[in-house]
């Protein structure tokens, strides 16, 4: 079974917005990506199933939004870490980072707002939950969740995504 970064998946969705950059006309431009797109590519690649070490999550039904600089993700999940197992809701929220030399997208600056069992418990405070928030947010911070890739047709060069103003923009 491949392991799959938890919101690794969720950002193929950006694959759309490369393949509407493929046309010359939009060198050099500053493109907004519709919440919409970016909300159908995300729930086409849901559910995703993470295993880690002593834990396993599925995360499923997503639900973005942008606010400021920062991307929100909320989303039903089921996690079993050791012997216990808990679902319920997670919510997250990030700043993202392209790197132009590798055509990557990072989550920086993860912050786990909230997870809640199925009965909208707060779970955050729990051991389990503690450690699924570390476990999540090393992993994310340390890879990526998108790469851009030119495929031999002839692309044009993202230089930087970004988030103002609560959108999603795509410079090229």
């Amino acid at each position: 079974m491949k392991k799959k970064n938890l919101l690794k998946m969720m950002f193929l969705m950006f694959i759309t917005v490369f393949g509407v950059l493929s046309c010359d006309f939009l060198e050099n431009k500053t493109v907004r990506v519709p919440k919409s797109v970016i909300e159908s590519k995300a729930r086409e690649k849901f559910p995703i199933v993470k295993n880690f070490l002593l834990a396993k999550i599925t995360a499923k039904n997503p639900r973005i939004s942008f606010k400021n600089n920062r991307i929100y993700v909320e989303m039903d999940y089921d996690a079993s870490l050791l012997s216990s197992h808990s679902e319920g809701i997670i919510a997250l929220n990030s700043e993202i980072k392209f790197n132009e030399k590798t055509s990557q997208l990072y989550l920086v600056d993860i912050q786990i707002d909230k997870i809640l069992d199925k009965n909208g418990t707060d779970m955050i405070s729990t051991p389990a939950a503690k450690s699924v928030k570390t476990i999540v947010a090393n992993y994310l911070e340390t890879n990526p969740v998108y790469k851009y890739d030119k495929d031999g047709k002839k692309k044009v060069k993202v230089k930087n995504m970004f988030i103002k103003n609560g959108k999603l923009f795509v410079q090229t």
